[in-house]
């Protein structure tokens, strides 16, 4: 792009986390780099110098005010509209990076004339993480470009870049592999002391359940499951994963690759006292974690829906 003709409007999207603002200010950056290459921005002129510094006066960026969550228009009329016609002071182009997951309609409709005819050297740089928020004469105004997920391999090797490399080889590959291939996701569960409590948790909920009560259950697991009703996601993935893990040991202990890779013994312990599992079993303990998922999106009562997988689990591992 940095070598040809540079579009005026681009649309960067992307999963929460995958890089949009990252790579959107490495854009920015050799927009108005006095040297750019095809590469990016020099690093070393003027320009480069005042956007590390955070004082680039070519610039503008749009984000809501904190806690709210829209970007006020009279900001984008007093901050962008009106600032279009002023010449740029230091570079030959002007960037407005504008966080599009924040606008309203009444704001995207204002975007709409700048996009459209967008003034001589004005870059516009729209970062969204769902397209189907945005207006579709927005969407036919903008280059769209869509940053994908990471392979796993390619995951680690970022969370070691950015000096992760003391933590264990498992620990890395376990939050790599749990990311799904967003870097911002994995740096997060790399420091985040509550996911590792959670990760430890639901193994042990699976390793115990066969010599679980029904009052330990329903009670306080439950409970559990209530208080951390926001990251229950996490909680089903962390479930499924441990489930998928005894599959893979009861359909060849010697081989398959165990998400769990640093629980190997435990899970092998487990499965040594429970000489009556079978597949069928994990099949259907694991169909129990996927009827859940799929009652939320209809609202079903949270308690009713998460006692009713537990206890279909326990019925299964209870062999």
């Amino acid at each position: 792009m940095l070598k040809g003709t540079l579009a005026q409007s681009f649309l960067i999207t992307g999963a929460p986390g995958i890089g949009k603002h990252t790579f959107g200010n490495e854009l920015a950056k050799a927009v108005l780099c006095h040297e750019p290459t095809e590469d990016g921005c020099c690093g070393k002129c003027p320009s480069c110098a005042y956007f590390d510094a955070g004082t680039h006066p070519d610039i503008r960026r749009f984000e809501a005010p904190k806690g709210k969550k829209t970007i006020k228009i009279e900001d984008l009329r007093s901050g962008l509209i009106a600032d279009e016609a002023v010449n740029p002071q230091i570079s030959k182009n002007k960037v407005y990076i504008i966080n599009a997951d924040q606008l309203a309609d009444v704001s995207q409709n204002l975007l709409l004339k700048s996009l459209e005819e967008p003034p001589k050297g004005v870059e516009f740089i729209l970062l969204c993480s769902d397209q189907s928020k945005l207006l579709g004469t927005i969407l036919s105004r903008v280059t769209v470009l869509s940053l994908h997920p990471y392979t796993s391999e390619e995951i680690e090797q970022i969370l070691k870049r950015s000096g992760k490399d003391d933590a264990s080889e498992e620990k890395i590959e376990f939050c790599a592999e749990f990311s799904s291939g967003i870097p911002g996701k994995a740096l997060s569960l790399m420091e985040d002391e509550e996911f590792s409590q959670e990760r430890e948790h639901i193994f042990e909920l699976v390793m115990d359940m066969p010599k679980m009560s029904y009052t330990d259950i329903l009670i306080d697991e439950v409970s559990y499951w209530n208080d951390n009703s926001d990251r229950t996601d996490e909680l089903l993935l962390l479930l499924q994963w441990t489930l998928g893990d005894i599959a893979t040991l009861l359909a060849s202990a010697s081989k398959g690759v165990l998400k769990n890779q640093d629980k190997k013994d435990k899970l092998i312990s487990f499965l040594s006292d429970a000489r009556g599992l079978t597949l069928i079993n994990i099949s259907n303990a694991v169909n129990a974690v996927t009827e859940f998922s799929k009652g939320l999106k209809v609202n079903v009562s949270y308690d009713a829906a998460c006692s009713s997988m537990l206890l279909k689990i326990h019925k299964e591992l209870k062999q």
